[in-house]
């Protein structure tokens, strides 16, 4: 009897050791509200929501900021959001920039690797055979076969959002292409009109990114320009036009984390749990497809996302 009321103790002790280390995770040190900027961008939102609600499941405080992708960057400097948990490789100029402040630091990868420069259907490989190299899209046979009613003799191009820092203009004119661009007020609105234009096999270059369940899905490819240089934004000499910058592609890289200095001396377990945060490629593309294809909002994907991986992120609150 009295090793049986032993064994009950041992058990009940361990049965608490368990059931209390999450609720220990979950008790918040910080008491003030954590901001988190989203962008109505759907990676991004799905990162930024995923991170957010598992930080209300330990029992802080947050507030989601909407707030323009390339303006975060600033907000980020003054201290307007405090945490980033989805900034894009690609944005090597403006994280940099960020960085360079000493007011914003880099908690690493997300762990997804990024690519983002322009992407055509396969099909339209056939009507411009010397794709994926950009030079291609100089041969006047190609522009020919790439235009549209509604684009002025020139290449269809549907390029992006206005707060994306795509360079487009930029490559379009050092690299001397005929080039007209549709600019689509989302991305929601950039996916469906090229999904719209694929299914008509429509004659389109447009914008693309991966991880993304559309543009990594094996129906087109990338343009190949010439590979980024750090001189190429801000040294003309650089590169096939001795006269322009921006006559290379975006880098490519990963999904970074950033987070506000001082924000992190007051919340330094915060610090810690965005440095443990991680997503996988399949992750993200699965949290757009929800919102792009089953029309899903961010706030439901990352959801649904938090309640089938509480085992994988409960370990990054302990």
């Amino acid at each position: 009897m009295q090793n049986r009321r032993y064994s009950l103790l041992i058990a009940t002790v361990m049965s608490l050791t368990v059931s209390t280390g999450l609720a220990a995770a979950e008790t918040a040190k910080f008491q003030g509200t954590v901001r988190i900027p989203v962008y109505n961008v759907p990676d991004s939102d799905f990162i930024d929501y995923s991170f957010g609600q598992m930080l209300e499941k330990a029992g802080y405080r947050v507030e989601f900021v909407k707030i323009d992708y390339t303006a975060h960057f600033t907000a980020l400097e003054f201290g307007d959001v405090d945490l980033s948990p989805a900034v894009w490789g690609t944005s090597k100029d403006l994280i940099d920039k960020t960085l360079a402040s000493g007011s914003v630091k880099n908690s690493g990868s997300l762990g997804v690797q990024t690519r983002e420069s322009w992407w055509y259907p396969n099909y339209v490989g056939d009507l411009c055979p010397g794709l994926p190299d950009w030079k291609a899209l100089k041969d006047p046979a190609c522009i020919k076969a790439l235009t549209t009613p509604n684009s002025d003799g020139k290449i269809n191009y549907l390029g992006t959002p206005p707060d994306f820092a795509a360079y487009d203009d930029e490559r379009i004119k050092a690299l001397d292409l005929q080039v007209h661009i549709t600019l689509p007020g989302t991305v929601g609105t950039m996916v469906a009109t090229m999904q719209g234009a694929i299914q008509k096999k429509e004659p389109i270059i447009g914008w693309g990114m991966t991880p993304h369940w559309l543009y990594g899905s094996g129906q087109g490819k990338f343009v190949e320009f010439p590979l980024f240089d750090d001189k190429c934004p801000t040294d003309p000499s650089w590169g096939v036009n001795p006269n322009e910058v921006w006559d290379c592609a975006l880098s490519t890289g990963e999904i970074v984390k950033l987070y506000n200095s001082e924000f992190a001396k007051k919340a330094p377990e915060l610090l810690r749990i965005l440095t443990n945060f991680k997503l996988t490629s399949d992750d993200v593309a699965k949290g757009i497809s929800r919102q792009d294809i089953d029309g899903a909002p961010p706030e439901q994907a990352a959801k649904e996302w938090i309640d089938a991986h509480k085992e994988v992120w409960a370990k990054w609150l302990q």
